[in-house]
Parts: structure tokens; C-alpha cells; sequence
């Protein structure tokens, strides 16, 4: 017999928000990429680094389906910003 436990694990504190900056130039943006318009997604990439000088790392989803795996999201917590679901 297995028993199943209603309880969810328990969640890891939330993070406190940084400071936004002041411009793009120099910052560090995480680009979550939901690998479902992969197009859009290399544009808005492209654009954020030649017009606003930002320096841009491209995370991709395994799925964009899916959750985002817990690593994924730790890398995008250590950028200065990070765009994150974008909607088409």
C-alpha cells in the first residue's frame, strides 16, 4: 500500500527585489527564453544589446511548457535584470 501526503514541501524564503538600474548600458540581462518563438526571442536579444548596450545572457527552457528548472532560474537571479515571460 502507498500513502500520498497532501503537504507541499516547504518553499525556500523569497528573494528580496535589487535595485533596478539606472540604465541598460553595461547591465546584465537574463533573457528566460520559453524556446517557443525562438525568432522573437533572438531579436529582442540582439536589440537590448546594440541599441542599449546591455550585456544580454540567453537562458533557454527545456520546454517552454514547462516550469523552469530551479538552476535556470538561480542563473537568472544573478543578472541585474532578467525578462522573463514574454507573451506573443
Amino acid at each position: 500500500m502507498e500513502f500520498l501526503s497532501p503537504v507541499w514541501p516547504s518553499a525556500p524564503p523569497p528573494r528580496l527585489p535589487t535595485r533596478r538600474p539606472p540604465r541598460l548600458e553595461g547591465a546584465r540581462v537574463a533573457l528566460v527564453d520559453d524556446n517557443l518563438d525562438v525568432p522573437f526571442t533572438t531579436r529582442l536579444g540582439t536589440l537590448l544589446h546594440e541599441r542599449a548596450g546591455a550585456r544580454v545572457r540567453r537562458l533557454v527552457k527545456p520546454s517552454g511548457t514547462a516550469p523552469a528548472p530551479a538552476e535556470l532560474i538561480d542563473a537568472a537571479a544573478d543578472a541585474d535584470l532578467a525578462v522573463v515571460g514574454v507573451g506573443l
